[in-house]
């Protein structure tokens, strides 16, 4: 039973995996930010790529021709070089920005915005001689392993085919025009990218499928976790359900207040407690009870039952009595009736005399 507790069958929630996010941990290809790197330089290439070549090219003519003139001391040196640097690093911005951006924009299409420091802090659980031992025999790294030498065999290979192809040209090349050369080196530069681009793809889409089952692997829980997640997200289901009864009970009483005005006295004791009563001689068969509260509870129903006339007396027994002893809605037992029904005759009897010093006054 505890093996079956451990074992680890169950799908990630998503609370597990939106923690794991936080803590930087998303399922990502890096093959597949190497191919949109690859896509890039290709498409550089194809489109700016000549221009990119003469400028470089012009820059160095510049530079080795003035060449005599360059003053080789350290302090020279550190005044033109990094003006060198600047103008080389301008003719490689239209190949430099875009790779930038697709190394961006690739990781965000893959996992979306995570911001977070936790895959640099230092955890001292890696250095544990035992968990290194068992990461070198890891899945994770066999696949690795074989995928670099497939990446290898396979790339080796294409560039082997092509050079074996075009070497008479490129010997060619060395008495042919510089402009002529530019063309074709560029030319065949933009095949053997696209070969090696689409190895890649199909290597990344192989990756991407590996990294997102290695993961979902990797997330999956235990039933014994399951439960306690669950109760550290929403707590003890017995405090839940405890939580739950006080609620239900303190709207109960809440709509109980409400009747106050219906009731035909209150009954307090004589600030703590106070219990209304209501008796219709047609409709029920004993007085009921249609409020109760302690503390600010009772204040309020004293309250309300001044605001709207309801007698009210203080009789810390009977109160006591009816509060600990009858529920709301609930009919009072017969042991109480005696003492209920002297507060009710004294309620009527307040009631009917306030009825008839009311005529008396018209």
């Amino acid at each position: 039973m505890a093996e079956q507790e451990q074992s680890r069958t169950e799908p990630a929630t998503p609370f597990k995996l939106e923690e794991a996010r936080k803590r930087g941990s998303v399922a990502k290809s890096l093959e597949l930010n190497s191919l949109f790197a690859i896509g890039v330089l290709l498409a550089v290439m194809y489109l700016w790529g000549e221009k990119m070549i003469r400028a470089q090219l012009r820059l160095g003519a510049e530079v080795l021709s003035q060449a005599h003139l360059l003053d080789l001391a350290p302090g020279s040196v550190a005044r033109w070089f990094p003006g060198l640097l600047e103008a080389s690093f301008e003719g490689l911005l239209p190949l430099l920005l875009p790779l930038v951006v697709i190394a961006v924009l690739g990781s965000l299409l893959q996992t979306g915005p995570v911001f977070t420091f936790e895959p640099i802090k230092p955890q001292w659980e890696r250095l544990n001689p035992v968990t290194g031992f068992k990461r070198l025999f890891s899945v994770r790294l066999l696949f690795e392993l074989g995928k670099s030498l497939v990446k290898l065999v396979l790339a080796s290979a294409a560039v082997y085919f092509l050079f074996r192809d075009l070497m008479p040209q490129f010997i060619g090349l060395l008495q042919s025009d510089p402009r002529v050369a530019i063309a074709f080196i560029l030319q065949h530069g933009i095949r053997i990218v696209f070969y090696l681009a689409i190895i890649l793809a199909l290597i990344a889409f192989i990756d991407a499928m590996f990294v997102r089952w290695h993961f979902a692997d990797q997330m999956k829980m235990s039933r014994r976790e399951l439960r306690e997640e669950v109760k550290r997200r929403e707590g003890d289901p017995r405090i839940r359900a405890r939580r739950r009864d006080l609620q239900r009970e303190m709207l109960r009483r809440a709509r109980a207040v409400r009747r106050v005005p219906e009731a035909d006295v209150l009954i307090t004791n004589p600030t703590h407690l106070a219990v209304a009563l209501v008796y219709r001689r047609t409709e029920m068969s004993a007085p009921r009870v249609v409020a109760k509260g302690a503390g600010e509870l009772a204040m309020y129903m004293r309250a309300i039952a001044r605001k709207h006339r309801v007698p009210a007396l203080r009789d810390a027994g009977l109160a006591q009595a009816l509060f600990r002893g009858v529920d709301l809605d609930r009919e009072v037992p017969e042991r109480l009736f005696p003492q209920v029904a002297r507060v009710l005759a004294w309620a009527y009897s307040l009631r009917d005399g306030a009825a008839a010093r009311g005529e008396a006054a018209r």
